[in-house]
């Protein structure tokens, strides 16, 4: 089904007040891992959309004339639910069986993610302090959005509506080298249009009063992930397509919660989904793009009938390489802590984009045989005392026991402790605050 997007930006109405509970499609629970076949290679055609100063070569982005009539063109049906029908998850680590010429087996091909998220934390929401129905105080919108959950998810979710844009309220642009992450739901139910989502950098400092379309931006497309021929991922600058991914079988993603990852280094840009290298480019950005990020329920035709869903935002800093900082700070200083190893709301359970951090430790357990370390964690304020004393003490074991499990260590090097919220490095009176309180501590024996 072929769709034409625009961006068109509103004056801001009122977010719909009432809650609502978005049911999971039946048989169809959200998955925490989605491996995917990518290309992991560098693509470097974007290059020809700069010259030599970075900047957009200025017929690429021909300005759009805002008063000229466009034609709505649609065909076909509306997208169809895959109702687990069409779902195909392939390993991108998989081994070709495939031979040579010659007979000779082809050469096994390895890949695998290197996404490292930063350390100090700029920006991280949960949604947990707004309320079902509102438009969450932290964000802002040219459209509309509104706090919903989901069954058989955890946590809250921001609903966004059809022709809408958000992107979280920040006193300061985007670091130089920064990390960004989000759950995206990809919502299907096998009767009602699907989303364009979209999502990016982008020179606008304030969505409402900004029109996007005529600024620089690059940006990311996620489109008809319900039907059986669109496996195109697409990325670009401002308003003009220049590449694409068309082997990404994104019906395999319909009713799953996927983790995006992006990474920003100066000028380049990488983008994972659950941990899986989707788009590196040297070239992308310009320091003018950092001034925000963005997600976009992008304008459609037909309309898109559901809303795009997120949840579990996180942009921190990665001026410093948190893999390398920490294994020396521990053995030169003999002490070094971080907010980057996450888990679960008021849970032990360890999310997977925190283990290439606890792997480090891992790595400098398995050189050294004599080097035994003390694990402690710690939370913020929110709840009860003991409880979170309790947590803190769960969460430090369950560090211990992925290192013990997954480098096939003695126990008894690792110590394990927990202080609750009794030590804060931050007030908890912000969510900046807590989230650095939020934390594990490695001492060195």
């Amino acid at each position: 089904m072929k769709y034409i997007s625009f961006l068109v930006l509103a004056f801001c109405v009122p977010a719909i007040s009432h809650a609502q509970t978005i049911p999971q499609q039946p048989g169809q629970h959200a998955k925490d891992q989605v491996n995917n076949r990518t290309n992991n290679t560098i693509d470097n055609g974007i290059d020809s959309a700069f010259d030599k100063t970075g900047r957009a070569i200025g017929n690429l982005f021909k300005k759009k004339n805002k008063n000229k009539n466009t034609k709505e063109v649609t065909q076909g049906k509306k997208p169809a639910g895959t109702n687990g029908e069409t779902d195909t998850v392939v390993n991108a680590t998989s081994t070709a069986t495939a031979s040579r010429p010659g007979g000779q087996p082809a050469a096994q091909v390895n890949t695998q993610g290197d996404f490292v998220p930063g350390q100090q934390v700029v920006f991280e929401e949960h949604f947990d302090k707004d309320a079902a129905g509102d438009f969450p105080a932290q964000w802002n919108t040219n459209g509309n959005g509104k706090i919903v959950t989901i069954d058989g998810l955890p946590g809250k979710w921001i609903e966004v509506a059809h022709n809408s844009i958000i992107n979280p309220v920040m006193d300061k642009q985007l670091p130089e080298n920064c990390s960004i992450e989000f759950d995206l739901y990809l919502r299907a139910d096998g009767t009602h249009t699907t989303p364009f989502i979209q999502f990016g950098l982008t020179e606008v400092k304030d969505i409402l009063k900004e029109d996007m379309a005529y600024k620089d931006r690059f940006f990311v497309n996620i489109n008809r992930y319900t039907e059986t021929d669109g496996k195109a991922l697409e990325y670009g600058l401002k308003n003009d397509v220049v590449g694409n991914k068309n082997d990404m079988l994104l019906t395999s993603y319909a009713n799953t919660v996927v983790h995006m990852g992006i990474l920003v280094n100066k000028t380049r840009f990488r983008l994972y989904m659950n941990g899986n290298k989707i788009i590196d480019l040297p070239r992308a950005i310009t320091p003018n793009m950092r001034n925000n990020f963005f997600l976009n329920n992008n304008y459609v035709v037909p309309a898109s009938e559901l809303g795009m869903l997120v949840s579990n935002i996180r942009i921190a800093s990665s001026d410093v390489d948190a893999r390398s900082l920490l294994v020396k700070q521990l053995l030169e200083q003999g002490h070094a802590e971080t907010s980057d190893i996450l888990f679960d709301v008021n849970k032990d359970i360890i999310h997977q984009e925190s283990y290439p951090v606890i792997n480090q430790f891992g790595d400098a357990l398995q050189k050294d045989a004599s080097l035994r370390i003390k694990i402690v964690g710690h939370t913020d304020s929110d709840g009860a005392a003991d409880a979170n004393l309790a947590l803190s003490k769960k969460r430090a074991d369950a560090v211990k026991k992925y290192l013990v499990d997954h480098y096939l260590l003695s126990g008894d090097r690792l110590q394990t402790d927990g202080k609750g919220a009794t030590m804060p490095v931050a007030p908890n009176t912000s969510a900046d605050g807590k989230a650095k309180n939020r934390r594990v501590e490695f001492i060195k024996l």
